[in-house]
């Protein structure tokens, strides 16, 4: 009886073991503890928008404000930013980072048109108003200026120097006119590259107008110009955006398999949700050296280290094993 005891305790041990090896502990804190709602002016264009779409002159100043609510019973502190609309890796628009490179084709500095207070501090159960101060730009533009409003709790560092921050974006649209933009579509470059930890060759974009583009079907096909192959062919149908005068890296994933040297086509087709369409072909090289580096860093993102792999299977066999011989004595 006691040596049965004994099994099932030492099973219990190893079981706990290999789900520690295995297991990642994730700490995650739903506990924001404050909102934020904007106030709609006069000349907001869409009503029933949660976001700010205004109406804007040339050289008009206004100030808008963010009705911040703490529901936290201690003091907290807020950190504002704004961020220009980008396109991200998944090519869609976003105003999640507030270090995006800024295109050069935007002819202004989003930093002297929308100002913000960098920090607020408000009491526990109350509420506060933040300011957004908006200088337009003197001369009129068509297009549109697309940023975010990102509202950020400052928390303090918790155990282990992680510092988690919980925040809000509203979006922010200053318009002028409805006059309408000739739309643009630049290949910058194609290049070999990872991307979401794949193999992949990437074909940078450029959107060089004010004018935001959705619903953007991509089709591509990568050519060995050496057999006249067609070595890889994909087609992308997600309603994918583009934020008005940003890139985009669009990324023809390998499907797992490794780059190999050579000299290639790339084919590529998109068309908008107006119908407007870009047919793109431009040589590029995949140097041995090129390959190499993209194939290895790959198998170093996809792998787990090696000792992982040797314990997780000699705890394996020990908690076999145990078993094993907890039924032969029974």
């Amino acid at each position: 009886m006691m040596k049965n005891k004994l099994s099932w305790w030492m099973i219990i041990f190893i079981t706990s073991l290999l789900g520690f090896v295995f297991i990642s502990p994730v700490h995650a804190d739903n506990n924001v503890q404050f909102s934020v709602v904007p106030e709609l002016p006069q000349n907001q264009s869409q009503k029933d928008q949660s976001y700010f779409d205004l109406r804007m002159a040339p050289g008009q100043k206004q100030t808008i404000y963010l009705d911040l609510k703490n529901t936290a019973q201690v003091e907290s502190q807020f950190k504002i930013r704004i961020n220009q609309a980008y396109t991200n890796h998944a090519g869609f628009i976003d105003y999640g980072q507030s270090k995006q490179g800024v295109d050069a084709s935007f002819p202004y500095q989003l930093s002297e048109i929308v100002h913000a207070p960098k920090t607020i501090k408000v009491a526990g159960q109350n509420s506060a108003q933040i300011p957004i101060e908006i200088n337009m730009p003197d001369k009129e533009y068509a297009g549109q200026i697309l940023a975010g409003i990102q509202v950020l709790k400052m928390n303090e560092k918790q155990e282990g120097g992680i510092n988690n921050e919980f925040g809000y974006i509203v979006g922010l649209k200053l318009t002028e006119n409805d006059e309408p933009v000739t739309r643009k579509l630049e290949l910058i470059k194609v290049k070999p590259a990872v991307s979401f930890a794949k193999t992949s060759v990437v074909a940078q974009l450029r959107n060089p107008t004010m004018d935001a583009m959705g619903h953007l079907k991509y089709q591509a096909k990568v050519i060995d110009r050496h057999s006249g192959k067609t070595v890889r062919q994909v087609k992308y149908d997600k309603n994918m955006q583009m934020a008005p005068n940003s890139t985009y890296n669009f990324a023809i994933d390998w499907e797992g398999k490794d780059l190999r040297a050579g000299k290639y086509l790339l084919d590529l087709k998109v068309q908008d949700a107006k119908d407007n369409h870009w047919h793109f072909k431009k040589n590029f090289v995949i140097t041995a050296k090129d390959a190499k580096n993209v194939n290895r860093a790959v198998v170093g993102q996809a792998s787990m280290p090696l000792w992982i792999w040797i314990v997780g299977v000699l705890v394996l066999l020990v908690l076999l094993g145990s078993i094993y011989w907890w039924v032969k004595k029974r």
